[in-house]
């Protein structure tokens, strides 16, 4: 089959078209001015059809990038809930059934904030994150809000600043114990407070009142009274017991003897003496060999099997003798 342009031109149609475009004159061009405005025209229009263009490809790609991020943050918070509270404390010693959420303590667990501790019939001491040793009588609840802010439900607790290194504030029904750089132990039993300091001073706010309490000093509040009741408290005996069997450990090997005493002094309350000069210099120039863990006074006396000296409990003083 052929194609319809490949037949020969009739030479009548042949003549009229070239009559014709023989009496078609160029078009005019436009004036320079016009052609210069169309062109402007011309290209601010593509620019803008253009920019269009990209500014939705940036669009979407942005859109893209935000719906990603937007998805990873959704997965990671479903998986984890939400952030994880602070750690305030960790366990250095437990004895007994103590649990903290419903989950049983052990030796170095930590202890977050908001998450209460129930000691049940065990007993717990307590490494607060600021520093400080803080321990919990059986029976006791106790919730941080922080390293230094604690609420106490019920029970009995002790807390010792070692050196004024940190301080405590314990929120009661009752009032709000505030710790000045010292040792003391709080009770909260039904409507009555009861604070005991061992050494240093302790403020207890109640309202738009503050009730300060010495050392050697206990102050004990109810609900029903405006008074508290202040007397004499013994610095060792049934109110100090129980705290100085959690004493935390103290590392002897490589110490000075002088240390451990010091820190005997510390953890009983006991007055520590010498007998006389030279016991004193012994315990100063001899250091210990060997590795002791037990309650305070237990290790007294297993300590100072390994030296020459020896010791006696008379009142609340410890005396140390050197061996003749």
């Amino acid at each position: 089959m052929s194609n319809d342009s490949d037949k020969p031109s009739d030479p009548e149609t042949e003549r009229a078209m070239q009559s014709l475009f023989a009496h078609v004159r160029p078009r005019d061009l436009p004036p320079a001015a016009d052609e210069a405005e169309i062109r402007r025209a011309l290209f601010a229009e593509w620019d803008a059809v253009t920019g269009r263009r990209a500014f939705l490809q940036r669009a979407v790609a942005a859109a893209a990038a935000a719906a990603i991020l937007l998805a990873t943050f959704t997965a990671l918070l479903l998986r984890t809930g939400s952030a994880p509270a602070a750690i305030v404390a960790s366990v250095e010693r437990v004895r007994g059934d103590a649990q903290i959420g419903g989950t049983a303590l052990t030796i170095d667990s930590d202890v977050p904030s908001g998450v209460r501790i129930d000691t049940h019939s065990g007993q717990v001491a307590l490494r607060l994150a600021d520093g400080g040793s803080l321990r919990l009588a059986s029976q006791t609840r106790v919730t941080f809000a922080s390293a230094g802010h604690a609420t106490l439900d019920a029970g009995t607790l002790y807390f010792d600043s070692e050196n004024g290194a940190t301080t405590v504030e314990v929120r009661t029904p009752l009032g709000v114990v505030r710790d000045m750089g010292t040792q003391f132990v709080a009770r909260l039993a039904g409507e009555r407070l009861d604070v005991a300091v061992r050494d240093g001073h302790v403020a207890i706010k109640r309202g738009s009142g503050e009730v300060d309490v010495a050392a050697g000093e206990r102050v004990s509040m109810t609900s029903g009274a405006s008074t508290p009741r202040r007397e004499r408290s013994a610095s060792f005996g049934a109110d100090w017991d129980w705290a100085e069997r959690l004493a935390p450990p103290f590392e002897t090997d490589g110490r000075r003897l002088i240390d451990f005493l010091e820190w005997e002094h510390a953890q009983t309350g006991r007055t520590l003496e010498f007998a006389d000069p030279n016991s004193e210099r012994v315990a100063r120039e001899n250091f210990i060999r060997g590795k002791v863990d037990n309650e305070p006074l237990q290790m007294l006396a297993q300590v100072l099997a390994l030296t020459t000296l020896t010791y006696a409990l008379e009142g609340d003083r410890i005396v140390i003798r050197a061996a003749k």
